[in-house]
């Protein structure tokens, strides 16, 4: 009797790691080896054309309420760094996020980037990080169609409820860094983890800001956005995975 009962434990054990959710159970089948596959998400291309699951908008500091409280989610191209307005550096930031809804919660995340097209600050080089938003689950922010408080701003999450702190609510520590100098792109590499609690909890994807490391440096580069007529332009993430249930 008490063989049947250690065996019993040791089978619900089991299954219950084998769940993707949090109560889940299930049986245990033979199963095929595992399908590594790999998805891009960009706009107008991939998974498919009709896509278009990508929001982004630069936060920009400025000396004036136009910048400061402005939308500017609705350009096809922005600069991004600092940049010198009179005697004062004031930092733009970008902001995006991406519908990852094409994968299934039950997936296993193996390794997944965010890359964009980019011209650098030549002759000079800049350092930039890439931090995950950091709200919660209720809250979003809102691309916007530009004008001043007319979506997400330096100020604002939507053009009224304002961040705790301006220029954006991110992780302190940065999940990724990369300097930039003649390169026509840059790719962050996004932590799994974080990749897959976008899936399996969409409420939590508020994407990430990627700004400058070294904003008193006074440097930049233009970023192509989402709305940018070539489409092999736009923003794309990168995710290689095993398929779930």
């Amino acid at each position: 009797m008490l063989r049947i009962v250690i065996l019993l434990a040791a089978f619900f054990s089991f299954t219950a790691l084998m769940g993707c959710g949090d109560d889940e159970r299930i049986t245990i089948p033979p199963l095929p080896s595992p399908e590594t596959l790999v998805v891009s998400f960009q706009d107008g291309v991939s998974p498919n054309a009709s896509y278009g699951g990508t929001r982004d908008a630069m936060l920009k500091n400025g000396p004036a309420n136009e910048f400061r409280n402005g939308n500017f989610g609705i350009m096809p191209f922005d600069t991004m760094g600092s940049m010198r307005l009179g005697s004062t550096l004031y930092e733009r930031r970008l902001i995006i996020k991406m519908d990852l809804s094409h994968i299934t919660d039950c997936s296993r995340v193996l390794a997944a980037s965010l890359s964009m097209r980019i011209i650098p600050p030549a002759p000079d080089s800049i350092l930039l990080e890439a931090n995950r938003v950091d709200l919660m689950s209720w809250q979003d922010w809102v691309e916007g169609n530009g004008g001043v408080f007319g979506g997400v701003s330096w100020t604002t999450l939507d053009g009224t409820a304002p961040w705790a702190d301006e220029g954006g609510d991110y992780e302190a520590a940065a999940f990724d860094q990369e300097t930039v100098s003649s390169d026509s792109s840059v790719t962050f590499t996004l932590p799994p983890a974080l990749v897959r609690t976008w899936i399996k909890q969409p409420e939590t994807n508020h994407g990430v800001i990627v700004k400058s490391a070294e904003p008193s440096g006074g440097r930049s580069l233009i970023v192509f956005m989402r709305e940018y007529d070539r489409a092999s332009w736009r923003p794309r993430i990168d995710v290689t995975y095993i398929k779930g249930g």
